[in-house]
């Protein structure tokens, strides 16, 4: 099946919060806590899934912003999922993951899956540069969801999800115009402690250079060979 035929079919995230809600109505006193937003209040079309795979995980080293909007009620973590494409993941310079945009290499990428609002998936927009040209955002199917228990007891045991669903959701890869050269780097299942333990946070990095010439210098020290034509 192609990618645009399997993305149709899929569920969009304002569907599967409607199937949520109407599958279980959730009792008017269940507000965000440490779990992050009302779950009632994110059952409206504006809310998306979003799927992170790198530093934004619980634990690493820019989990502080989904945790900030966790607490502001702008985001909830919702589980763990992983890719049904296979792509490609990568580190390149400082350890810093990337998602290649080249379906069907690399594998089943596994990540956490939040809830977020348009002001969340503002900052996360800012974070990734993408009106720079670090990353872009855009839409790929997760399966395999198993959702945080937390989340599962404000949905209600009214509310199935099978691993074999799949669902729509925001991703952040790397940008075109060098992801190809990055793919020839080894390819990760999942990016974890063994990857992220000589991450290097940006206000440590040389700050002569901008991200995407430490992304330029670093291909060129690999030796990778220029696959753009």
């Amino acid at each position: 099946m192609a990618a645009g035929t399997q993305m149709d079919d899929a569920l969009s995230t304002s569907a599967f919060l409607t199937a949520i809600e109407e599958s279980k109505q959730l009792p008017s006193s269940l507000q965000g806590g440490k779990n992050g937003m009302n779950m009632k209040k994110a059952l409206v079309p504006h809310y998306s899934l979003a799927f992170v795979y790198g530093t934004l995980k619980k634990g690493f080293g820019n989990y502080w912003l989904m945790e900030e909007q966790i607490l502001k009620g702008h985001a909830g973590f919702f589980g763990t999922a992983e890719t049904k494409q296979r792509f490609p993941l990568v580190c390149g310079p400082f350890q810093v993951p990337f998602l290649l945009n080249i379906p069907s290499d690399g594998q089943h990428v596994v990540g956490e899956l939040y809830l977020v609002d348009r002001i969340a998936l503002a900052r996360l927009d800012e974070l990734e540069g993408v009106d720079k040209g670090h990353y872009e955002r855009s839409c790929l199917l997760v399966s395999g969801l198993h959702i945080d228990s937390p989340a599962r007891s404000m949905l209600g045991d009214g509310c199935i999800v099978e691993d074999w669903m799949e669902f729509k959701a925001e991703a952040y890869f790397a940008a075109s115009h060098y992801a190809r050269r990055l793919a020839q780097a080894p390819h990760l299942k999942a990016y974890t402690e063994k990857e992220a333990a000589n991450y290097t946070r940006r206000k440590d990095r040389p700050q002569n250079y901008t991200f995407l010439q430490h992304i330029q210098a670093w291909i060129a020290k690999q030796g990778f060979a220029n696959l753009e034509h």
